[in-house]
């Protein structure tokens, strides 16, 4: 069970995180906890009115409520209101996970291989059998867990966690704050090859260029980022990717996007800001995704995509027009019957 540094009052969680308290302001919380799963010394958080019966009768000793819900039946000790439940709890689980980070790996292991042209800095923990290549620069507070592997003139930035068995290759640059879950592989080589139209034959293409992710940034298990054919791929600040994405060689990804799982984006194109491509979204190459668009699941892009639009369905459409013809498809045994009808010879 995951515990806060100290036991907070229901009254200090409130100052914490700028909300009202009531009920029980002196009660003591020590962790966090599901709502279902909540007892008197964690805090909760009621976001979804389905579970609102649930948030009546769980045990919490804090609970997160948003303002329309402060006079609701609540069993916990104490609440907290707030405009934004969920954002609240995650402040305490911030906490928590700031805390158990100090206890990894505290120091250089010896069983790790660095390079005595690497450069690493204050307080950089290096984990069992990881590799830091020749001129890899690893900034303050990094931790660099077992058998991850850096690669050569690769730059990390201040307070990364890089977890086991991830690869940054030669030369990729890395922000502050970046979190790459294990088996991630940044800077492969882009696919680029050239054909011979006589013989059918594929030549390889090298792939000279880098990737360049910046602040914020998190990268989720098995994840592939390859590098620039010749310039960068760049991820910039804030983009949340998930687990199983692929980004092609020089492609751009901008300032805040979510990416979800098993999403594909093809090399060189462009995603502006704020964008979400949910799992499966298919990109094809060369493509602009304007600023706050969705491409909702499963949407297979083959244009570019105005600024602000909802898409879905393959080959994707504004959402509203693909919900329609999906209607339309489900109806067209119905109306074939009625063509054939109309189509039988009168006598």
């Amino acid at each position: 069970m995951k515990t806060l540094p100290k036991p907070l009052t229901v009254s200090d969680i409130a100052a914490l995180v700028g909300g009202e308290a009531m009920g029980a302001l002196d009660h003591a919380v020590t962790g966090v906890a599901n709502l279902a799963d909540a007892r008197p010394t964690d805090a909760a958080f009621l976001e979804n009115q389905k579970y609102a019966a649930l948030a009546a009768a769980a045990p919490a000793g804090c609970l997160f409520l948003g303002p329309e819900r402060r006079d609701m039946p609540c069993a916990a000790k104490g609440r907290v209101i707030v405009q934004e439940p969920r954002a609240a709890f995650a402040a305490l689980v911030r906490l928590i996970d700031a805390h158990d980070r100090t206890k990894i790996l505290p120091a250089r292991s010896a069983r790790a291989s660095i390079h005595d042209r690497a450069v690493l800095g204050p307080n950089v923990a290096i984990g069992d059998f990881a590799v830091v290549e020749s001129g890899a620069e690893i900034g303050e507070n990094t931790v660099v867990m077992p058998q991850a592997y850096i690669g050569a003139n690769a730059k990390i930035g201040r307070d990364c966690l890089i977890y086991p068995q991830v690869v940054i290759r030669e030369d990729c640059v890395v922000g502050d704050g970046v979190i790459i879950h294990p088996g991630a592989v940044i800077g492969a080589d882009g696919f680029g090859f050239l054909t011979d139209k006589k013989t059918g034959r594929h030549a390889k293409i090298p792939q000279i260029g880098n990737v360049i992710i910046e602040d914020g940034v998190e990268i989720g298990a098995n994840s592939t980022i390859d590098r620039g054919a010749v310039g960068s791929t760049v991820v910039r600040r804030g983009t949340q990717i998930d687990n199983l994405v692929q980004i092609a060689h020089n492609v751009q990804i901008g300032r805040d996007c979510v990416i979800v799982s098993q999403t594909g984006i093809a090399g060189s194109s462009i995603v502006g800001d704020n964008v979400i491509l949910a799992g499966q979204a298919g990109i094809a190459g060369h493509l602009t995704i304007g600023s706050g668009a969705i491409i909702t699941a499963q949407t297979g892009v083959m244009s570019d995509v105005p600024p602000k639009s909802v898409l879905f369905g393959s080959p994707g459409r504004p959402h509203r027009e693909a919900f329609k013809l999906q209607a339309l498809i489900g109806r067209l045994p119905e109306l074939f019957e009625k063509i054939k009808k109309l189509e039988r010879p009168t006598i």
